[in-house]
């Protein structure tokens, strides 16, 4: 029996082989400090009243280390707010509006996806003051608290001046409906916020940094080991060696670090070893 696994997760145990593997491969919430710091501010900023200069917030760092993993938590929480009115009718509203950002710094393509993303129907030919005329009509509609536009480092590929005016478009909508805006996206994504100081202050930026060979690193993997239902216990966070191994495989990059023990839990599994160890993780790179 795997010690380490969690309670809740030991019947997965008398799944079958592929049963398992399907589990594993599932995306996890897994609690830790930055990220709760990180939710915390967001939450402020969701909270906070409407104002003509509201601040949001460029969340940036190395690409796969959780960004997405964040934001899309607090998506799911906030997602979506109904209710019943007075003629009892079921309103839908979207306190929440996620975006992923395209490869274009086409203004145009960015209304087009903030429009796509609240459901409405969009004419692609339109021209783009229609769209953000459209933009501020829906999120006024739908009470719109906050929105999010991730993997904004994507308006890079272009022209500077379509660039700047993408982002300046995006100070505007802010201004016109007092929404505060959140940008995610790599270190490259400092480039589209840098354009002038009054930008970076309407965005304000907050590292998501690298993961060090530490305590809050082996605290993470021993609570991932957790959530992984092999039949028995690796106790990587045990074993200095191969925690060091992993973090050097990771390059202190979490979502690197969970999906080299999703691999290695599956080349396990399929080869009835039932845990982690150093093979396990080499022969599944």
């Amino acid at each position: 029996m795997n010690e380490n696994l969690s309670p809740q997760l030991r019947k997965y145990l008398d799944l079958s082989d592929e049963e398992r593997i399907f589990f594993i491969q599932k995306d996890k919430w897994i609690d830790y400090p930055d990220a709760n710091k990180i939710l915390a501010k967001i939450e402020d900023i969701y909270n906070a009243p409407k104002s003509i200069r509201s601040r949001g917030m460029l969340l940036y760092g190395d690409s796969n280390n959780g960004k997405s993993a964040i934001l899309k938590r607090f998506y799911r929480k906030f997602a979506k707010d109904e209710y019943i009115d007075e003629d009892g009718d079921l309103i839908h509203l979207m306190p929440l509006v996620y975006v992923i950002a395209e490869a274009s710094s086409d203004e145009s393509i960015m209304f087009t996806e903030i429009l796509s993303s609240m459901n409405v129907p969009v004419n692609h030919k339109e021209k783009v003051s229609k769209k953000k005329e459209e933009a501020v009509f829906y999120l006024n509609l739908m009470k719109t608290k906050l929105i999010i536009i991730d993997e904004i480092q994507n308006v890079l590929h272009g022209p500077h001046n379509k660039m700047a005016q993408l982002i300046t478009s995006l100070k505007t909508l802010n201004n016109k409906t007092g929404i505060p805006i959140i940008l995610a996206g790599t270190q490259d994504a400092m480039s589209a916020i840098s354009i002038d100081n009054q930008t970076k202050s309407r965005f304000k930026p907050y590292e998501l940094p690298l993961w060090n060979n530490d305590e809050n690193f082996l605290r993470f993997i021993a609570t991932m080991e957790a959530m992984l239902p092999l039949k028995k216990a690796s106790n990587i966070f045990k074993n200095y060696e191969l925690l060091t191994y992993l973090h050097g495989l990771s390059k202190g990059c979490i979502g690197e670090a969970i999906d080299i023990l999703k691999d290695a839990s599956i080349y396990a599994i399929r080869t009835k070893s039932e845990r982690i160890t150093k093979k396990e993780i080499k022969e599944s790179l």
